[in-house]
C-alpha cells in the first residue's frame, strides 16, 4: 500500500479517491506490460534517467511490498509469489 501511495504522490495516478486514474506518462508502459502479458515482447529504454535518490525509494518500496504481499498471500493459502 505504501509503493502505491508514494507512486500517487509522484504522480502514477491523478484525480481524487474513487475517481483515480493512471497518468498519461504511464499508459503507454501499462500498454507494454499487457503485450508482453499477452505474449509479445517489448522493449523499454529511459529517456531521461530521474533522480536516483527516488528511483532507489521506489525500488526498495517495490521489494518490500512484494514480500509484505507474499507473506500475506502465504498466510492465505495462495502459492503464488512474485518478486519486483
Amino acid at each position: 500500500m505504501e509503493y502505491l501511495a508514494r507512486g500517487h504522490e509522484l504522480g502514477a495516478t491523478e484525480g481524487p479517491t474513487g475517481a483515480r486514474s493512471l497518468s498519461p506518462a504511464l499508459r503507454p508502459v501499462l500498454e507494454a506490460l499487457h503485450h508482453v502479458l499477452a505474449g509479445g515482447e517489448v522493449a523499454v529504454r529511459v529517456l531521461r534517467p530521474g533522480n536516483p535518490d527516488l528511483v532507489d525509494e521506489l525500488n526498495h518500496r517495490a521489494e518490500r511490498a512484494t514480500e509484505v504481499s507474499t507473506t500475506l498471500g502465504m498466510a492465505a493459502g495462495d502459492i503464488l509469489s512474485a518478486t519486483v
